[in-house]
C-alpha cells in the first residue's frame, strides 16, 4: 500500500515496490486495450500522475476494454450506480482469491472470529459485497446467513434472534431501522456497515435498539474491501497491500502536498479488469498520525463526495454541504435528513426531511439558515417563486425511503417522473 500525496513522493517510493509497479504499468499498457492507448511505451512510476485519470464514462460505455485476460474471467459483477452509471467488472479467479484475502484481513480487524454468527443484510445477485463477505466469514470459521436483500424486517429480526447471531453486517440505514422497530435482541454485540456514509443518529439508533455498537468499512465494487474503522472511530485502517492511493487537488487533480483531496485509487496485480489512477468520487483527508488503538499506518477519514449537489432548472446549484451546514447551525448536530425533488410547469419543489421531533419554530429556522446559506436561493423562493421550499421534520426512519439495496439515499430526483 503506497499513498501519495506530493508529487515528490511517487520517486521516494522503495526501489522494489517501484519495479513491482513498473512492470505492472507495463503489463497494462501490453495486455488491457485502454491502455494501449492511454500510455506511453516510458511510463514510469515518477511521473505515474501523467497517466489520464480514468473517467467513469470510459468505464462505464467500454468495460471490456479494461480487461487483461478475457478468457480467464470468471465473474462479472456490476457497481451500484451511486452516482452515475453502472460499470461492470470483471474478475479472474486469481482476482476472486485477492479480494476474499483483503476482505478477510479487514473482518479479522474488526474482531470477526471463528463461532461467530452473521447475519449478512448486504446484496448478493450482481455485487461482489455479500458474496465477499460469506467467503471471508467461512474462512475465518464464522457461520453466516446470508438473507441478502430479500428479507421482510419481521423475518430477519426473527432469524437473528431465534439463531442467536452476535453481529449484523448491514447498511446504516437498514440497521438503524431495524433496531428501531422495538426488539430488543440481545444477542447482537456489534454491526459492521458498509455502503453509506455513518452518522451519529445511526449509531444512536443502534445502542438504543440493541445496545450494540456501528462499525464502518469502507469498499467500492471497483476495488473491493479497503479499510476498516476500529473502536477508536477516528478514521478507517487500509488494509489492502496492493492500493496506491493517491491524493488529489479536486480542481487540478494534481498532488499539491495537501492531506485533504480527491481519492484515486490503482489496484496492481489485477488480471481482470484492471484499473490505474481511477476517481471513486469521495474527498478524504488522509491521518497519519497514530491511531489511539495503537496502529501507526495511514488512515482515511471520509468527509463528503464530489457528486453531491442539486442543479435546478433556474440555474441554482445547491450542494449537500450547504444544506447540512444550514442544520448544524440550528439543531448544532447532524441528524439523518434526505431530500426529495420535485418539478412541473417551471416550478420546482424541494421538500428537506429530517429525523427529528416536530417542530415548527426549529423548521422555521432551518429554512431561514437555508435560504441565507444558497446564493440566490432566497430569491428563486421569495421573488419569481421558481422554487418551493419545504420543511417536514419526521422522528420515525420508517417515514423515509430506503432502497431495496438498504440505503437512504440523501436526494431523491423525482423531476424525470413529472415530466
Amino acid at each position: 500500500m503506497i499513498v501519495i500525496t506530493d508529487k515528490k513522493d511517487y520517486a521516494l517510493v522503495e526501489p522494489k515496490f517501484k519495479a513491482n509497479i513498473n512492470s505492472y504499468i507495463d503489463f497494462a499498457r501490453q495486455n488491457v486495450p485502454y491502455y494501449r492507448k492511454t500510455i506511453s511505451s516510458l511510463a514510469d512510476f515518477d511521473k505515474y500522475y501523467e497517466i489520464p485519470l480514468i473517467a467513469e464514462d470510459n468505464l462505464s460505455s467500454d468495460p471490456l476494454s479494461f480487461v487483461a485476460f478475457r478468457d480467464r474471467v470468471v465473474r462479472a459483477t456490476t457497481s451500484g450506480g451511486t452516482s452515475g452509471k453502472r460499470k461492470i467488472l470483471f474478475r479472474t479467479k486469481e482476482d476472486l482469491k485477492r479480494s476474499i484475502d483483503v476482505v478477510t484481513r479487514l473482518f479479522r480487524g474488526l474482531g470477526v472470529k471463528k463461532g461467530d454468527r452473521i447475519a449478512i443484510l448486504q446484496p448478493f445477485d450482481m455485487w461482489n459485497t455479500g458474496h465477499h463477505a460469506m467467503a471471508a466469514f467461512q474462512r475465518i470459521g464464522a457461520l453466516s446467513f446470508p438473507v441478502g436483500l430479500s428479507g421482510t424486517d419481521e423475518y430477519v429480526l426473527w432469524l437473528i434472534e431465534k439463531f442467536c447471531c452476535n453481529i449484523v453486517f448491514s447498511t446504516p440505514s437498514r440497521a438503524s431501522l431495524l433496531a428501531s422497530l422495538g426488539n430488543k435482541i440481545k444477542s447482537i454485540e456489534k454491526v459492521i456497515c458498509t455502503s453509506e456514509p455513518i452518522l451519529e443518529a445511526h449509531r444512536n439508533a443502534v445502542r438504543k435498539g440493541w445496545g450494540a455498537e456501528i462499525f464502518g468499512t469502507y469498499g467500492t465494487e471497483e476495488f473491493d474491501g479497503i479499510a476498516y474503522e476500529c473502536e477508536a472511530h477516528q478514521g478507517y485502517h487500509i488494509v489492502d497491500d496492493d492500493l496506491i492511493i493517491e491524493i488529489l487537488d479536486p480542481n487540478l487533480l494534481m498532488p499539491t502536498g495537501v492531506k485533504i483531496g480527491l481519492l484515486v485509487l490503482s489496484k496492481i496485480n489485477r488480471t481482470g479488469t484492471v484499473l490505474l489512477r481511477y476517481p471513486v468520487g469521495d474527498i478524504v483527508e488522509i491521518d497519519e498520525t497514530t491511531c489511539k488503538c495503537g496502529c501507526k499506518s495511514p488512515r482515511l477519514k471520509f468527509l463528503g463526495r464530489t457528486s453531491e449537489s442539486i442543479y435546478l432548472y433556474n440555474g441554482l446549484k445547491i450542494t449537500l454541504q450547504s444544506i447540512e451546514e444550514a442544520i448544524r447551525s440550528v439543531l448544532g448536530f447532524l441528524p439523518l435528513y434526505q431530500i426529495v425533488v420535485k418539478g412541473e410547469g417551471g416550478k420546482e419543489s424541494l421538500t428537506l426531511m429530517i429525523q427529528q421531533s416536530r417542530s415548527e419554530e426549529l423548521g422555521s429556522r432551518i429554512l431561514r439558515a437555508l435560504l441565507s446559506s444558497v446564493p440566490d436561493m432566497e430569491d428563486a423562493y421569495a421573488l419569481d417563486k421558481s422554487l418551493d421550499l419545504r420543511i417536514v421534520m419526521e422522528e420515525s426512519l420508517s417515514s423515509f425511503f430506503i432502497t431495496r439495496r438498504g440505503k437512504m439515499p440523501r436526494v431523491i430526483d423525482r423531476r424525470q417522473q413529472c415530466q
